[in-house]
């Protein structure tokens, strides 16, 4: 398995790749789309074209403090312009119209759900491809809060796949705190 750093290395190898043979369109939900902005700010000089609402939550976002460069609206005439060139990168989300010209530039679908466990990026073509990256913690990342938090108790989700089980393990035995997976039994009555 690997790690969320080693999915954003590989993000962002993978982008300097194919900004070198032209644009690039990368598609996320939007908590995704949000990390994926923070990390192209830092790594990369190039223009981010994207929807006017998408514009509008990056304000805020920047507003609170996250690093991630100014947008650039689909529909302004600097985006015009830009589409008549071959490096910048667009990015869009579910609500989001998807571009009209998938087909002549790069695509990067985020999802931590479209890959193997062995990779964090799947290779579709030569132009198309998945990469493994979320804004949620990682194991490790898990954990690590857990510690920040000088939690005395901790109950784990353990209604996706069981994985509740081996989280709780670990908070016990790697932090010492008492730590049990949810029970995925439905009740409707409060506290039982």
């Amino acid at each position: 398995m690997y790690s969320q750093g080693e999915c954003e290395g590989q993000f962002v190898g993978l982008l300097y790749r194919l900004l070198a043979r032209g644009f690039v369109n990368i598609k996320a939900h939007r908590g995704t789309l949000h990390r994926a902005l923070q990390i192209i700010t830092t790594e990369f000089d190039c223009p981010v074209i994207a929807s006017e609402r998408l514009v509008r939550e990056v304000e805020v976002y920047r507003e609170y403090g996250y690093t991630i460069a100014p947008l650039i609206e689909s529909r302004s005439r600097e985006a015009r312009e830009l589409l008549l060139s071959n490096r910048y990168v667009r990015v869009y989300g579910k609500g989001d119209h998807e571009p009209t010209d998938l087909g002549k530039g790069s695509k990067i679908a985020l999802s931590a759900y479209f890959t193997r466990p062995e990779n964090p990026v799947v290779e579709y073509s030569d132009r198309a491809y998945a990469v493994a990256l979320s804004n949620h913690a990682d194991f490790e990342g898990t954990l690590e809060y857990v510690r920040t938090t000088n939690a005395k108790f901790v109950v784990t989700d353990n209604t996706r796949g069981g994985k509740g089980y081996q989280l709780a393990n670990a908070i016990r035995q790697r932090l010492g705190v008492d730590a049990r997976p949810s029970s995925n039994v439905e009740r409707r009555e409060w506290g039982a």
